[in-house]
């Protein structure tokens, strides 16, 4: 969710890690107290390195999909291109 929100607002790794320690609307979204101390900008380059190294970028996209449009946030069957997705994290493009 972090990268979702880190792309929607072109945010650099570090400028996110701040946004989750300072930031309330973030803390919100995703679910911790106000207390909490975030996490080190690095975590956010080495999870998207696993994720492309483990070939696992396309099953985290349709998992958030699926789970956007179970909540009606998006409409099914609506064109959901995945390159704008696959570019924010930094993963090349699937072949057909």
């Amino acid at each position: 969710m972090i990268t979702v929100m880190q792309f929607a607002e072109n945010l650099s790794d570090r400028q996110a890690a701040d946004a989750v320690r300072g930031r309330i609307d973030w803390k919100y979204l995703l679910g911790l107290p106000l207390t909490d101390s975030g996490f080190d900008h690095t975590v956010l380059s080495e999870f998207r390195f696993r994720l492309i190294a483990d070939k696992s970028e396309g099953l985290l996209l349709d998992t958030l999909l699926d789970r956007l449009r179970s909540l009606e946030l998006i409409k099914h069957g609506a064109s959901t291109d995945g390159l704008n997705a696959r570019a924010c994290c930094g993963a090349p493009p699937q072949s057909a």
